[in-house]
């Protein structure tokens, strides 16, 4: 604490108090309270985040109970929020589930108190798509076990959707919408029969190469679209 002299128009001598900065944080600090948590992909959809779950970016809303917005806050990267500086009480905290399946309750009900750290986590679950390429030799529309894979392009949009060495792609935690993926067959090559026989080993590209995923809410459970198949031949 700072004490100084200081003079009044007078001639009068009086002695200031400066209160340093950190004091008057220190105790908004104390009078106040914070609400924080994580949002995050759920993958085994049990509620609780589990190791390896990552997180997921959204806004966090924090409203009084009758619904009045008191603030909104983004997900860090990691999916972490942190909403300080809230007079104590009773709370509602939320996120926008569109497009997901909750795998907790939003918005959930919370008390902040003076100083005090009330916590909310947010898991959603998306929807997973999977596929690959392969090499239709006998070109019947159906993968057999000892026919081959192929590595091709493979196009959502302009974006080139990543396969293993195989040719394999995986795209985990898939928002609700319908997704066009773009088989590029090599020179010399060209779509087999599609939709043909067991949708589990089937191809599914037809000659214009372009497959179609839907992931979509059903009754607030979200699906996963496997197997998106392309089965080639070679042009004789």
């Amino acid at each position: 604490m700072v004490r100084a002299r200081l003079w009044t128009a007078a001639g009068l001598a009086v002695i200031a108090t400066a209160v340093p900065v950190g004091v008057a944080v220190a105790d908004q600090q104390a009078e106040t309270g914070v609400v924080q948590g994580f949002h995050y992909m759920d993958r085994n959809a049990n509620g609780v985040r589990d190791e390896g779950e990552p997180g997921g970016s959204n806004a966090v809303g924090v409203y009084t109970l009758d619904g009045t917005s008191v603030a909104t806050v983004g997900t860090g990267p990691d999916g972490w929020y942190h909403v300080p500086d809230l007079a104590p009480g009773e709370y509602q905290v939320g996120i926008n589930p569109i497009g997901y399946q909750m795998t907790t309750p939003t918005p959930v009900r919370v008390t902040v108190t003076a100083g005090g750290v009330a916590v909310a986590h947010f898991g959603k679950l998306g929807g997973d798509m999977s596929g690959l390429a392969w090499h239709d030799l006998n070109a019947d529309g159906q993968r057999q076990p000892d026919e081959p894979l192929i590595r091709v392009p493979i196009w959502l949009g302009r974006w080139q959707v990543p396969t293993d060495e195989q040719g394999r792609f995986f795209m985990p935690n898939q928002g609700t919408s319908t997704y066009a993926f773009r088989f590029v067959p090599p020179a010399g090559m060209t779509f087999s029969p599609y939709h043909v026989g067991d949708p589990a080993t089937d191809s599914d590209v037809p000659p214009d190469g372009y497959a179609r995923a839907v992931i979509e809410l059903v009754d607030g459970r979200i699906n996963n679209v496997l197997n998106i198949d392309a089965g080639l031949v070679t042009v004789r």
